[in-house]
């Protein structure tokens, strides 16, 4: 590797801090490794909380400099987290973007792995998954990350963690 000009580290390599929200995740995300069935029911919502952990802290913006996406994904990303309650569209994240439908769904997809409405249920159940586990009523946290209905919130939560949030909810409690 040369260095970049007027700098005296190589091209390509950059240095960010680790935030707390990274090193959690970043955490969670290893102990997995602990237990085969944590790893199958768990494993892709935690590497997708890490990957949301990792774009929003200061590394985002290397990594995605890196990777060719620009920082519309990641302000769209910072808007989905602070509005999980609300309604969200892709019309509504592609016009805040300044893209079409179209380029935003192919350039998040890109980005994350995962289309827009993926990603925003991934986050709303981690986030009420979080609450629950810190002993939160699975209907008032569903409700509290934008769920209205407590059945669709149970089969979503289901089909990410494998169990209903009242059974992760005990084997949360028992580990």
């Amino acid at each position: 590797m040369r260095p970049a000009r007027n700098s005296s580290r190589p091209q390509g390599l950059s240095t960010a801090r680790w935030n707390q929200g990274f090193a959690d995740a970043l955490y969670r995300l290893l102990q997995l490794d602990e237990n085969p069935v944590d790893l199958s029911i768990l494993g892709k919502s935690r590497l997708h909380e890490f990957y949301y952990e990792l774009l929003k802290g200061e590394a985002g913006h290397s990594f995605r400099n890196a990777f060719g996406v620009g920082n519309e994904i990641a302000r769209s990303i910072e808007f989905l987290s602070s509005n999980l309650d609300k309604t969200v569209t892709i019309e509504d994240l592609a016009d805040q973007a300044g893209m079409s439908r179209a380029v935003f769904h192919r350039k998040f997809k890109q980005a994350t792995n995962m289309s827009p409405i993926q990603f925003l249920k991934s986050m709303r159940l981690n986030k009420a998954a979080m609450k629950i586990a810190e002993g939160q009523n699975v209907s008032v946290a569903a409700m509290d990350v934008g769920y209205l209905s407590s059945s669709q919130f149970s089969r979503e939560f289901k089909r990410l963690y494998g169990l209903s949030p009242k059974q992760w909810s005990q084997t949360e409690k028992a580990s």
